[in-house]
């Protein structure tokens, strides 16, 4: 009976994220500027093989954040599957909240393919504190955006 238990709140809990996937952006919280209401965003894994293509300048990206700066809200990190992207703000003008972790979000601004340092990847991995999942050890190859507005969807 355990385990019959078990795997229908395992199905329930499935279907409820399934059912969440699809279920359309609803914006509760901007920072920064304003998203263009024209164009449709686009997941990470697309935008990045938009810019592999040459295609360059601001676009809207959708996602999941699944980190944020610990110290300051300085920094996050959107995912789309196993493909990760470090959203930054533009003239460090805007942070978001340090509770942002696992809400769905609409980026605008301007993606891009760096290096870091091994410095700069201890710091990153500092200021997320407990909760990085990211493996940043030596140089790492990394995307990032440099948003100019970010759009929140509190967790439902």
């Amino acid at each position: 009976m355990k385990k019959l238990t078990g795997i229908l709140l395992c199905l329930a809990a499935g279907f409820m994220l399934g059912a969440n996937a699809d279920k359309s952006f609803s914006v509760d919280q901007t920072f920064g500027g304003e998203v263009p209401a024209e164009g449709k965003a686009v997941n990470l894994k697309q935008a990045i093989a938009d810019l592999e293509q040459g295609k360059k300048g601001f676009v809207k990206i959708q996602g999941q954040i699944t980190e944020v700066c610990q110290a300051k809200g300085c920094w996050m990190i959107l995912v789309d599957g196993d493909t990760y992207a470090r959203v930054t703000f533009e003239d460090y003008g805007f942070f978001v909240p340090i509770e942002t972790s696992m809400q769905r979000t609409v980026i605008y601004g301007e993606l891009s393919e760096h290096i870091l340092s091994g410095a700069q990847a201890e710091h990153f991995a500092q200021d997320a504190g407990a909760q990085s999942t990211l493996k940043l050890e030596g140089e790492v190859r990394e995307y990032s955006i440099l948003a100019r507005a970010v759009q929140l969807q509190n967790r439902s």
